[in-house]
């Protein structure tokens, strides 16, 4: 059976890639988008974890993470595990807006691990 898909919402392209590359050691295939608003348009049916950025242009992650949870309740859809992956706030600020937990970037390949084993297995 195929590893769920990870949507991964990181502005900054060489962080965005090496998430990619860090996931593909893992055994995961990555989406991958530069902003919340692409964030927002994407198809979450066929995501199981969204690894999001809080500090991005526009849309941030944490206005993004409130707008897909109201989503998912409009629409009775599953809820997508949504992890901070940033280096611009605080485990709290995550939590606070529908965030399921949460990772400094850059992500050390263990704890990509655990956060990935605890959503996804």
């Amino acid at each position: 059976m195929p590893q769920p898909l990870v949507l991964v919402v990181e502005d900054d392209p060489m962080l965005r890639d090496l998430t990619r590359r860090q996931l593909t050691k893992l055994g995961y295939e990555a989406v991958l988008v530069g902003s919340g608003e692409e964030a927002l348009d994407h198809d979450h049916s066929h995501i199981g974890l969204i690894l999001m950025d809080i500090g991005l242009p526009g849309i941030d992650g944490a206005y993004a993470t409130m707008l897909i949870r109201e989503k998912e309740l409009r629409n009775q859809r599953k809820r997508v595990p949504i992890v901070a992956l940033t280096g611009h706030s605080d485990a709290q600020t995550a939590f606070s807006v529908g965030m399921d937990d949460f990772l400094q970037k850059p992500a050390l390949m263990a704890d990509l691990k655990r956060v990935l084993d605890k959503f996804l297995t």
